[in-house]
């Protein structure tokens, strides 16, 4: 591999160079304030700016930054529902230096959160990649307990089900499907092709202290799969403050949610513990509604499926271990159990019945990381994470078949055996950062992911002329898959109104299929599936602030991916996990353009984004031809042509008044393959097979808040226009393509906050008692 040679010289040569031009450092420190009050502000980011220097306040309001390079430094102060501020340092290695800041209040703002976009954490108004934030207040506020919730109705995203019997959900970002946007826990890419079939709604937000939403190009730094961008779901850390949250909600339908959050800190060692349960009982809407019963209705099959999810995490951290050092260590684990289909009366009692599909999935999952400064503005972080998922699943088909091939005999237990899937995920990342006196930080790191998949299942001969008709027999497929990433990146600053970020990633990946089955239907023997392929990606943003209050943000990137585990063969071939994938098969690549800018005060922030993506040897999966087929596969993927996708996206908010905000967002959308559709040629459909599916021309919203002391008053209007969707029958003449109606949903909802005097006593008698 002479390409990663060069590439790992390459970096190690930038970062020799970074560290002959690092100088001494000194140290920062000082307390903030609220202007009016005066009282202490905890928890506000304090960082220098250009670096990953930082600090957040304690209980008193005090921070100290530590191995800041010396010469002029500009520090900035930030907290969410304030103002942010900066002030300019001259730091020198002989003594801290003093900066204390006041901090107004502000209804609007959010440049205030911290971001990790670049890899580096950043203020949000000053990151050069497009990044838009879902922080832990938002998501209370919408009363967001899944992703599946809180990524619903964001400003570009599109959350969608496409099976009316298990309720396979994905995420859509700018147009593209969910195997084009890289989802990522605590900057780790474990959520895979299996878990994401149902994990928007699996994993629920009692930890969750933000989602940042990573718009455009994420390849140079995220690696296969980031064509779109990234999501990045931000667990929440040991506060400096003892706290605990119990919440409970209770819904019609058996729509409940229980869930708790607490953390507590005791010098440098600090722990957070999250436990979460949801459930929801089977919903049928399009019935006629004349029947009482939730499962019965005269279209008899789930809209909603029953389930019953449970989530619980720890997270441990340890400050100080040498110097700035910081350790931390989390564990979660998630089991549910979801139910749905033909509504019968045996539906929860028998997993086998028709029609019927009964999910169980159970995922644990662990991280570790640890973070040190090595010298001036110089950073390791060394991170490393491993899940394991289990996913059992049964429907009517193997039993349905077998009756109609063996004149409704039933067979033995022994023969019905369920679908099964098992995965195991491993993750590493190093990186090491280094902030030069010139204004430059270079990041370079090495990422590996190691990924294991086995599923099985039992099946039946259904073709009668076939010779073993009726015949029975076992698939089994064995995936695993290593990717190896390395990558560098340069942040320079060259004005405060002026910055470029460039990048480049270079990735290895090799995959291999070991397909076995039973007798005479897939022999065994057959030769596994190797796979390889090595790509490039450069990325290049650049950040121009004319004003303080305007942000102008411009980027063009490539991506790929190549076809492992993506979350739509895994959901289709649940009933025959037999996916040929050949060696002549080309990666899928794109090219990524955005424009973007922001105005942000006091009172309002509007924020407009233009992209434009286009694919090349896009990928899907067809059946199987000849050669595949012979082998035992039923379907393969295969490189279908190009497309393209293209947008304009609108935000804003304002402040009437500094408890009542109005929000509006809307999308103007439009995608198309450059040619027809292979399976819709020669039909009536033909043309409106070029329409990227279930792609809305418009979408929309407008959303009013009114908090007068102790009450939250919310009201919002969710706008989707026409788009285009694929039926498939299995009669291939009732197939179509419908262009649907626009619609709108509207939301209500009020709240009361009590016992908040109470909580603030305690607050504040609890240090009084500590001191004693």
């Amino acid at each position: 591999m002479p390409s990663v040679k060069v590439t790992v010289l390459i970096i190690g040569l930038a970062l020799q160079a970074g560290i002959a031009l690092a100088e001494g450092s000194g140290a920062i420190q000082g307390r903030i304030l609220d202007n009016r009050s005066g009282e202490p502000l905890p928890g506000v980011s304090v960082v220098v700016v250009g670096t990953t220097l930082g600090d957040a306040t304690d209980a008193l309001g005090t921070y100290r930054i530590v191995g800041v390079p010396a010469g002029r430094r500009r520090i900035e102060a930030a907290i969410i529902g304030y103002r942010s501020a900066q002030v300019e340092v001259d730091v020198v290695p002989t003594e801290p230096v003093l900066a204390d800041f006041h901090l107004e209040q502000t209804p609007v703002q959010v440049g205030s959160v911290v971001v990790t976009g670049t890899r580096s954490p950043r203020y949000i108004k000053d990151v050069p990649v497009r990044t838009e934030v879902l922080t832990g207040e938002a998501l209370e506020n919408k009363a967001a307990h899944s992703l599946y919730e809180a990524l619903d109705d964001a400003p570009g995203i599109r959350i969608e089900q496409q099976c009316q019997s298990c309720n396979f959900s994905m995420v859509r970002m700018q147009g593209l499907g969910a195997d084009h946007t890289q989802v990522l826990i605590d900057g780790q890419p474990l959520y895979s092709g299996l878990a994401s079939i149902y994990g928007l709604q699996q994993l629920g937000t009692a930890d969750v202290d933000r989602i940042e939403i990573v718009k455009g190009a994420g390849s140079a730094l995220y690696g296969s799969g980031a064509i779109a961008g990234g999501i990045n779901i931000i667990s929440k850390c040991p506060a400096e403050r003892p706290e605990t949250k119990v919440g409970m909600e209770l819904g019609s339908h058996s729509t409940n949610t229980f869930d708790l959050f607490s953390s507590q800190r005791t010098g440098a060692v600090g722990i957070a513990v999250s436990a979460q349960k949801n459930t929801g009982n089977v919903i049928d809407e399009t019935g006629d509604g004349s029947s009482r019963r939730e499962v019965r209705s005269a279209d008899g099959i789930s809209d909603r499926v029953k389930t019953d999810a449970t989530t619980a995490g720890v997270r441990l951290t340890v400050d100080g271990l040498r110097d700035t050092d910081q350790l931390w260590l989390s564990g979660r684990m998630m089991h549910e159990l979801r139910l749905g289909g033909v509504l019968t009366d045996d539906l929860f009692t028998n997993p086998f019945g028709p029609g019927t599909e009964r999910i169980t999935t159970d995922r644990y999952e662990t991280q570790a990381g640890y973070r040190c400064r090595l010298g001036p503005g110089r950073e390791l972080e060394v991170s490393a994470a491993y899940a394991h998922h289990d996913r059992d699943a049964t429907n009517d088909g193997f039993l349905n078949d077998y009756m109609a091939a063996h004149q409704d005999t039933m067979p033995s237990l022994e023969e019905m055996r369920p679908y099964l899937a098992c995965e195991h995920m491993f993750v590493g990342n190093v990186s090491l950062g280094q902030a030069l006196p010139s204004g430059h930080r270079l990041l370079v790191g090495a990422q590996y992911s190691h990924d294991r998949l086995e599923e099985s299942g039992k099946y039946v001969v259904v073709d009668t002329e076939d010779p073993l008709y009726g015949e029975s027999y076992t698939s089994t497929s064995r995936k695993r898959a290593d990717q190896v990433g390395v990558y560098v990146q340069d942040d320079c600053e060259i004005s405060r109104a002026l910055e470029l970020v460039g990048g480049v990633r270079y990735d290895y990946h090799n995959s291999r299929d070991a397909f076995r089955g039973s007798g005479g239907v897939a022999p065994h023997g057959v030769e596994p599936v190797r796979y390889d392929a090595s790509t490039l990606n450069p990325r290049l943003a650049v950040r121009f602030t004319p004003r303080r209050s305007v942000t102008l943000r411009s980027s063009v990137g490539t991506g790929f991916r190549v076809p492992y585990g993506f979350s739509e063969d895994l959901h289709l071939c649940s009933g025959s996990p037999r996916v040929w994938k050949g060696a002549d098969l080309k990666p899928e690549r794109s090219i990524s353009y955005s424009i973007s800018a922001d105005y942000d005060c006091d009172r309002l922030s509007v924020a407009v984004n233009l992209f434009h993506t286009e694919l090349r040897n896009a990928i899907a999966f067809v059946a199987a031809k000849e050669g595949p087929a012979q082998l035992g596969y039923t379907y393969e993927w295969k490189n279908v042509g190009n497309a393209s996708v293209q947008g304009l996206e609108l935000t804003t908010r304002l402040a009437l008044r500094d408890n009542l905000i109005v929000s509006i967002d809307a999308a103007l959308n439009h995608g198309r393959y450059d040619h027809p559709r292979t399976d819709w040629v020669g039909t009536d459909y033909q043309d409106d097979s070029r329409c990227i599916p279930r792609f809305p021309q418009t979408t929309g919203g407008i959303k009013l808040d009114f908090t007068p002391v102790g009450w939250e008053f919310g009201i919002e209007t969710e706008y989707q226009g026409r788009m285009y969707i694929d039926y498939i029958s299995e009669e291939p003449t009732q197939s179509r393509i419908k262009h649907t109606d626009p619609f709108a949903i509207v939301n209500a909802r009020v709240s009361r906050t009590l016992f908040q005097r109470l909580m603030s006593c305690v607050r504040q008698i609890r240090p009084k008692k500590l001191m004693v």
